[in-house]
């Protein structure tokens, strides 16, 4: 078993004098190794034409234009000319970059600082889980992880999104393990968690489980049931001024976006196959006329109503997108080549066995949290995986939840290392 001490220095000997600075200057080396990866294939994948145009993905075009229009006063308006189909953080962060004479690599540049913070976030939730080992181990992970390092030159909430999330986990830690908690903390908790929502409105369901997984944990302590009550509260006072905006621009108090029927449709309509379709679904002739919120109403009623004649077909499609989720290689066909996909897998299924590996140790040792911690950190796979079963599948989706992943990976690799060091030592073989 792993046994942290209180300076995270390590208790064994397998690391060696020679790794000490490793641990000491821990979270400033992950920073640079992972900025260098971010930087190093952004700039080998940005050697073309950096306009608009050439941005990979949909949904990178969609972001651009609507931080350009916003730029120019006109809202945050999508292809359709519709204001609310988005959460406006981060078109509104982009805006600050389309009047740069190398406005998009200027975007792609801070993002790589960002994701380089991720990594960091990491360090500091695996060093206060267990120790500075397995902290170091996980900010690695993130830092070089391929998905992430690779999703970090997209003008995408990705790369944002991870932090966020990693940065709310790591503040909601000390709660969870029943210590004293400020109400600096908890407001901490609720603002970051409101940044979270208001860049990816799907997350305001996982906050509010991780609070509910708070309280519970914490046995309905009567502090515990307060701070999760102010960060609740922050969280939606904080959309009143979005839903103001979008009852005087659309025309409803649109409390998050008009996006969600058409991303259910998506995910459940006939011919459907877990990857996206929207470009199709925007033309239908059904909803040409309509108005915003009409459109997404319009969406969410069919979605029911497919959903209530052919149960069979969406149970049938739950393992396939699941299968999209957490695919061991990109699911986009200009990412199928077969280098990409062994570098891919050989990096993503032995992170995924020892992830799970670390499931099985770590609920068995009570002094570093047992079941509690590893339902903590498995939270956010549960809950992207539950959403991605209607909703379409993607292996971007799943991003959020690696550095906790990394976490578990790091506590099971970690505690093989010991298990071996101490059998050489006594000249036994490794019983891991």
């Amino acid at each position: 078993m792993i046994d942290p001490s209180s300076d995270g220095t390590p208790r064994t000997e397998w690391f060696g004098r020679w790794a000490s600075w490793w641990l000491r200057y821990a979270y400033l080396i992950v920073f640079v190794l992972a900025l260098l990866a971010r930087a190093g294939v952004g700039m080998y994948r940005s050697t073309g034409s950096l306009s608009a145009a050439d941005l990979e993905f949909p949904d990178e075009q969609q972001y651009w234009s609507m931080a350009t229009a916003f730029a120019a006063g006109k809202g945050l308006p999508d292809e359709l000319g519709f204001q609310a189909t988005r959460m406006p953080l981060f078109p509104v962060y982009l805006s600050f970059f389309t009047g740069l004479p190398y406005g998009i690599m200027a975007a792609r540049m801070s993002f790589w600082l960002i994701g380089a913070l991720a990594a960091v976030l990491s360090v500091g939730l695996g060093s206060r889980l267990v120790d500075r080992r397995v902290g170091l181990c996980a900010g690695l992970i993130v830092a070089l992880d391929p998905f992430l390092v690779s999703t970090s030159s997209l003008l995408l909430t990705e790369t944002l999104f991870v932090a966020i999330l990693t940065g709310l986990w790591l503040l909601l830690l000390q709660p969870v393990r029943g210590l004293q908690t400020s109400i600096a903390r908890w407001a901490a908790i609720g603002g970051l968690a409101a940044v979270g929502v208001y860049t990816r409105e799907a997350s305001l369901a996982l906050v509010l489980m991780a609070l509910g997984f708070t309280i519970v944990v914490r046995t309905f302590d009567r502090r515990t049931c307060a701070g999760s009550a102010i960060a609740a509260g922050m969280i939606f006072l904080s959309l009143i001024p979005w839903m103001s905006r979008n009852l005087r621009v659309v025309g409803e108090p649109v409390f998050l976006t008009t996006r969600a029927g058409i991303s259910l449709y998506d995910g459940v309509r006939p011919g459907a196959t877990g990857a996206s379709g929207l470009g199709d679904i925007k033309q239908m002739p059904a909803v040409r006329d309509l108005s915003e919120t009409d459109w997404n109403a319009y969406f969410l009623r069919e979605s029911k109503d497919i959903m209530k004649r052919d149960r069979a077909r969406i149970v049938r499609l739950i393992p396939v997108k699941l299968q999209r989720l957490w695919n061991p290689w990109p699911n986009a066909a200009s990412y199928r080549s077969f280098s990409i996909r062994f570098v891919a897998a050989a990096w993503t299924v032995p992170l995924f066995a020892f992830a799970l590996a670390g499931v099985v140790w770590w609920s068995r040792a009570s002094s570093v949290g047992g079941v509690r911690m590893v339902m903590f950190l498995l939270l956010p796979a549960f809950y992207l995986s539950a959403l991605h079963s209607l909703f379409v599948g993607s292996v971007r989706y799943r991003l959020a939840a690696v550095p906790m992943i990394a976490v578990l990976a790091s506590y099971a690799l970690i505690r093989i290392l010991d298990r071996v060091s101490s059998s050489r030592r006594k000249g036994e073989p490794a019983d891991v």
